[in-house]
């Protein structure tokens, strides 16, 4: 039967990098424990990961339901609902208490933390299933067999990690096309924001040995991790399925904190050309294929390179000879694009 667990009140019952114990070292009842919470996390699929603080008091009680309500509604498929709380002071905990779960557990750590990316940290940390996914407090599943598909697809390509279409909420917004549409902008591919945490399924084990979010970066360590993530060698595969739903505002869409993404973005895009290419990129070249999204003449090998790292890598996407012709039609549009691009 499906219940709320406080993560403070599990006590040694946590397993995770800092808490693991030496089972050598075990009483025969504290490993016999032990044993039992293992089995518990083998039994789990994915762990669903919702970070906040005083959702209540911006006004996302109703959004944050349609959060918790999805996660429980999905279906065929083992999962967990950890919520990291970053001591909430508007009755958060307290509501959270009264919500009835149905189909899936839900664990809570209620703590401070130094943001959003810390808190993300804290629940890799406390994951125990073998696949992650960061679904904010105001994004929501609108389809119930998002997970069991995701999941299905990332066993049979054998990655490490999924990606989908997502679905905007805002009314003004009518389209359920991909942040990343396979056939049309793999050219644009690592150096735009491609990808949206609320559909990417990952491996624990990935996140964990690239410990977890650079918290370094305010608001696009996602991004960043994402490169890391193709640095390491992971393979990535596309669900054709629009699942989640994400809720436009919040961080990123102050004229102020938009500025701060795109820095950052650029620095991490920075930083990727240098430790995966060897390339010395200034901070001008980087910014003009980051807003531009065209590589600049001087380096196009590189533009090519990333071309076969996209075939390499990223598995599943649509085929067919209309999606081929789409492809070349693309590429070489684009390909004249950077032999025309310069920086005045």
């Amino acid at each position: 039967m499906a219940r709320i667990t406080f993560i403070e009140e599990m006590a040694g019952d946590v397993i995770n990098n800092d808490t693991r114990l030496d089972l050598q070292r075990r009483t025969p009842e504290s490993s016999t424990s032990h044993a039992r919470i293992v089995n518990i996390a083998h039994s789990i699929d994915i762990t669903i990961v919702t970070v906040c603080f005083n959702p209540l008091k911006a006004g996302r009680r109703e959004v944050f339901l349609k959060n918790l309500d999805s996660v429980q509604a999905q279906e065929s498929v083992r999962l967990e609902h950890l919520i990291i709380d970053g001591a909430s002071t508007d009755g958060t905990i307290e509501w959270l208490k009264s919500y009835k779960c149905t189909n899936h557990d839900i664990r809570i750590l209620s703590k401070p933390d130094s943001g959003i990316y810390d808190a993300m940290n804290n629940g890799i940390s406390l994951a125990r299933g073998k696949y992650i996914l960061f679904l904010n407090s105001d994004d929501y599943f609108h389809d119930s067999c998002g997970m069991a598909v995701s999941l299905a697809r990332i066993r049979a390509l054998q990655c490490d990690f999924t990606f989908a279409p997502i679905r905007f909420s805002d009314s003004s917004v009518r389209h359920n096309s991909p942040q990343l549409a396979p056939q049309k902008r793999l050219h644009r591919f690592l150096i735009s924001w491609s990808f949206s945490h609320q559909s990417m399924l990952t491996s624990r084990s990935l996140l964990q040995k690239l410990d977890g979010f650079d918290t370094s970066y305010h608001s696009a360590a996602d991004y960043d991790l994402l490169l890391r993530m193709i640095a390491v060698g992971a393979k990535g595969c596309f669900v054709p399925l629009a699942f989640s739903t994400f809720t436009p505002g919040g961080f990123s869409y102050s004229e102020e904190n938009a500025k701060l993404i795109k820095e950052e973005c650029i620095c991490a895009l920075q930083s990727f050309f240098k430790n995966f290419y060897s390339v010395e990129m200034n901070h001008q070249e980087v910014e003009y294929i980051f807003t531009h999204h065209v590589f600049l003449r001087k380096y196009i090998d590189i533009y090519k390179q990333i071309q076969r790292l996209i075939r390499d890598r990223f598995i599943g996407t649509p085929t067919g000879l209309t999606t081929w012709l789409s492809r070349w039609f693309n590429y070489i549009k684009y390909y004249l694009k950077c032999i025309n691009s310069s920086i005045e």
